[in-house]
């Protein structure tokens, strides 16, 4: 069965009461601290972003018969979405520990410095932790597809803010690094998708991509440029879109038009990063 978004899961009530507990208890404690949100406490998040996909591909992997990875009781906190949620919640306590310690040490942008590297950190160690699972029999890994599709989308991503920034130069002045990456994520959602469905046969379970693709099966170019290729284009003219909408936001209003940002990179870049562990992985 399609579903708005590919393995939603609507955990049981207790889980439901703990998560949103500690989501509020942290955001709110964000909320009276006020820490800097600029440019590079966005870059900063997208480690945690990513760490959040892998911490749900473990899941997945775990949903195979014989390779629990979580003990029971955690496993609905790292279901989808409540994986993002918990990732949250953690990286919130790491944000206020490092709000703290950079103050303490003369410099509130030294948190940022200590939530980007600790995120780094943990993302790095779970990379290897699924470099790790992908050498055991059970799986047959694929690093080149997604090293490929990392390579470019990253190509693809500086020439469209490269154009973009032609047809509308303040739009690299005022979203600069954030504009960047709202398309490098999306982008990279989209060409990992396409990737997954028309080279490697893997049914898209989300119903608003599905039924891009769909539709794109119905065209003359299916034979030659698969189906994936027409939600490469949405997922492009929406983020350009975003990006173009929004760049003044970022100059007007920093931390909320930052913070904008950053949810629109976490909605694209967490289940790109999962398609291409997921690729890796070979499952």
């Amino acid at each position: 069965m399609q579903v708005p978004f590919s393995g939603f899961e609507v955990p049981s009530l207790l889980y439901l009461v703990v998560l949103l507990a500690g989501l509020v208890t942290v955001a709110a404690l964000l909320y009276v601290t006020r820490p800097p949100v600029t440019q590079r406490t966005v870059l900063a998040f997208a480690p945690w972003v990513a760490s959040g996909a892998a911490l749900h591909v473990f899941y997945q992997l775990g949903s195979r018969p014989g390779q629990q990875v979580y003990p029971g009781w955690a496993e609905p906190l790292f279901a989808a979405p409540a994986v993002y949620v918990t990732t949250f919640v953690v990286m919130g306590v790491v944000w206020l520990a490092s709000m703290v310690l950079g103050t303490a040490r003369g410099g509130e942008r030294l948190a940022t410095r200590y939530l980007g590297v600790v995120g780094t950190g943990v993302l790095l160690a779970l990379v290897g932790l699924l470099v790790w699972q992908a050498l055991g029999p059970a799986l047959s890994p694929q690093p080149v597809a997604p090293l490929l599709t990392l390579i470019g989308t990253a190509a693809l991503t500086f020439v469209v803010y490269m154009l973009i920034g032609t047809w509308r130069t303040w739009v690299l002045a005022e979203a600069r690094l954030v504009g960047g990456l709202v398309l490098f994520a999306h982008l990279l959602d989209g060409i990992s998708t396409a990737v997954a469905v028309d080279v490697f046969g893997t049914t898209e379970r989300s119903l608003l991509p599905a039924q891009i693709m769909e539709f794109a099966g119905t065209l003359p170019t299916e034979p030659y440029l698969g189906t994936g290729w027409l939600f490469v284009v949405v997922k492009l003219a929406v983020a350009s879109l975003i990006v173009v909408a929004f760049a003044d936001y970022v100059r007007e209003e920093p931390v909320r038009g930052n913070l904008l940002f950053a949810v629109i990179i976490a909605v694209g870049l967490g289940p790109a990063m999962n398609n291409l562990f997921i690729t890796f992985l070979g499952v």
